[in-house]
Order: C-alpha cells, then sequence, then structure tokens
C-alpha cells in the first residue's frame, strides 16, 4: 500500500479526512492511487523529521488505511480529496521503487469491541454521558456536539475513534489511542482525557476571594 506520512495528522477507522495533494511525489502517488485500489496508508511522522522530510524520515509503525471518497484533479496534476478510513495497520516491510513509500502491511483487529444496537449499552451511554458534560463548558459545545453525531455509531470502537478524532488531544494521545487495539482501554483513556480538560476548565473558572493571602500557598 502506499504511505503518506503527515506530522500532525493521526487519522482513524470511520472518519473522512479533507487533503490537498500538491507535492510532486504524492500527486504521484494519488494517480497510481487512482488507478489501482484507491486506497493509500496516513501514518504519522516521528519526531526529527524535518531533518529528513524529502527522503525516509522515521515514522510511526502503526496507521489508518484510507479509501478515496472523492476527489478533483486541479492544476498541474494537484488534488483535493477527501479520505475515508477504514482499518488499522502495523507496517510490515518498506518497498523501495517508487517517488513515494509503500509498504506490506497487516489489519489489526479490534478487540473487545461492542455492536451499538437499540439496547442500552454501559460503555456507551456513559461515555457520551461525560463527552456532553465536558462540551458544555465549551462556547462552542453545542456545535461541536452536532458535528460529532455520536448516536450514528454503529460499534463501540467507531464512537471511541469518533471522539480520539475530534477532541482536542495531543498528537501523541491521537496516535496512542490508534495504535490501542483493545477498545476498552480506548474508552478508559477517552475518559482520562475528558477528565482532565473538564478539571482544568473548571480550575480556571475558580473565583479567587478578595481577602485570599497569597503567603499562604
Amino acid at each position: 500500500i502506499p504511505l503518506f506520512p503527515l506530522p500532525a495528522t493521526v487519522f482513524y477507522p470511520n472518519t473522512r479526512l479533507p487533503l490537498h495533494i500538491f507535492e510532486p511525489r504524492y500527486r504521484q502517488m494519488i494517480a497510481d492511487a487512482l488507478e489501482g485500489k484507491q486506497k493509500i496508508g496516513m501514518v504519522l511522522l516521528q519526531p526529527g523529521w524535518e531533518e529528513s522530510y524529502y527522503a525516509a524520515p522515521p515514522i510511526a509503525s502503526v496507521g489508518c488505511v484510507g479509501e478515496i471518497e472523492n476527489h478533483v484533479l486541479l492544476e498541474e496534476g494537484k488534488y483535493n480529496m477527501v479520505l475515508k478510513g477504514l482499518n488499522r495497520f502495523r507496517i510490515v516491510q518498506e518497498f523501495d521503487g517508487k517517488l513515494y513509500r509503500r509498504a506490506k502491511i497487516e489489519p489489526l483487529q479490534e478487540i473487545n469491541d461492542q455492536v451499538l444496537d437499540a439496547s442500552n449499552n454501559p460503555a456507551k451511554e456513559k461515555l457520551i454521558e461525560h463527552c456532553y458534560r465536558y462540551l458544555r463548558l465549551l462556547p462552542s459545545g453545542e456545535r461541536f456536539k452536532k458535528d460529532l453525531q455520536l448516536d450514528d455509531c454503529k460499534t463501540l470502537s467507531h464512537l471511541v475513534d469518533q471522539l480520539a478524532y475530534r477532541l482536542n488531544l495531543t498528537v501523541e494521545q491521537k496516535q496512542k489511542l490508534l495504535e490501542e487495539q483493545n477498545v476498552l482501554r480506548r474508552v478508559d483513556a477517552i475518559h482520562s482525557a475528558i477528565k482532565i480538560k473538564v478539571d482544568l476548565m473548571n480550575l480556571s473558572r475558580m473565583q479567587i476571594r478578595p481577602d485570599t493571602d497569597f503567603n499562604l500557598n
């Protein structure tokens, strides 16, 4: 599969990623992918990538396969396109021979995933409730809540990946969530991340009493 490494983008299954393709090597990659299976592997560049960006800087071993859902060919062979996330993968071996990087990959299976049907699911309900409690603290929380469309998620992994993709997490946190195959561990990690955000926001809203003696702090 062709590889598309980026420095600050972590892609997940069941999400969509808009891209503008302008570098010659990646324009060729997309042209080749459109003639083939229309799939590319999104991977994260490791720290220090700047020194060898145009060569083959270190990349994360786990990424996400994306399928080209739609595209527009622009002037000079550039592209605007949207990728639909399909599944996690681990790189097995890289190959030379093209302007862009390619690799043999193995799909990663979801562990402890759950189908979200019409019945109540405690993990789903608790996670959504926790998320909405956080969104109520944000000025744009209602719009963000609407965009999430969590009720449309068919599996617990889909729900967690939507939150991991949309929430304001560090790149390191996002990559760690991508690499975690155990869905219930990802649920716990999202709970922890949201709790930290809520605690920090509540702390920042606390008003200091006028008679506070800072010498006691």
